[in-house]
């Protein structure tokens, strides 16, 4: 997921390529998905350097923004996300217009529509539904997750590619306690983000405007906080 991203942000990755590589091995061996991308032509090779083997380390990215484009699909249907626009258009919406209720009602609606109860059981689960989702937002930010800033790691972190636009980080809690308050385990979110300093990544590129999400899980339901700079 991490190369895929890096990918989807305009990197290189740096890969083991088997020229010789058919497709049904890829269900045997994940890692070899690069060279098969590589040689149907939806990765392209920027560096190459010869193995004693005859196969070759190469240094791979997309090649242009149409492939781009079929890799974000690609990413959203991986994690369960649905390819309607109007799922996608919504959640972008609530993000640029900062609304943290709307927001958490397209996801409590996905969730309730299309979700099992035995898939909600771990932040594991959240964590790659919410990069699900935020994936449609990589046209304006780099999007990191678990990395270290300030004095501890955080869960999600949006930077933003130009400055008339904020930073965003969101901190994830997900409860399995049929009783438990939702507002206040987001709150617990936001205080994280707060007293680990995690923001300061961002103050350091001289990103000064920064939101901060604390999110809420407990099985379909979802609370959402939003604290402005």
């Amino acid at each position: 997921m991490e190369s895929l991203k890096k990918l989807l942000q305009g990197g290189q990755v740096t890969t083991y390529v088997d020229t010789g590589v058919i497709y049904p091995e890829i269900l045997h061996n994940p890692s070899s998905i690069y060279s098969f991308l590589l040689m149907t032509g939806y990765l392209k090779n920027d560096g190459i350097s010869p193995q004693s083997d005859g196969n070759y380390i190469c240094n791979v990215s997309i090649p242009n923004r149409e492939i781009s484009y079929v890799y974000e699909k690609e990413i959203l249907t991986r994690w369960g996300i649905p390819e309607t626009e109007s799922t996608a258009a919504r959640i972008q919406q609530a993000f640029y217009e900062q609304d943290e209720a709307k927001l958490a009602k397209c996801i409590e609606e996905y969730l309730r529509q299309t979700v099992s109860f035995f898939d909600t059981t771990d932040e594991i689960f959240y964590q790659g539904l919410v990069l699900g989702f935020i994936a449609i937002l990589n046209n304006r930010y780099f999007v990191r997750s678990n990395r270290e800033s300030g004095e501890g790691r955080f869960d999600i972190q949006l930077i933003p590619k130009n400055n008339s636009l904020p930073g965003i980080l969101m901190e994830l809690k997900v409860s399995k306690d049929e009783n438990a308050d939702l507002r206040k385990l987001a709150e617990d979110a936001l205080l994280q983000i707060e007293q680990n300093r995690y923001e300061t990544e961002m103050l350091s590129q001289g990103i000064k405007n920064i939101f901060q999400y604390g999110v809420a899980f407990r099985k379909k339901d979802v609370e959402i906080l939003l604290k402005k700079p």
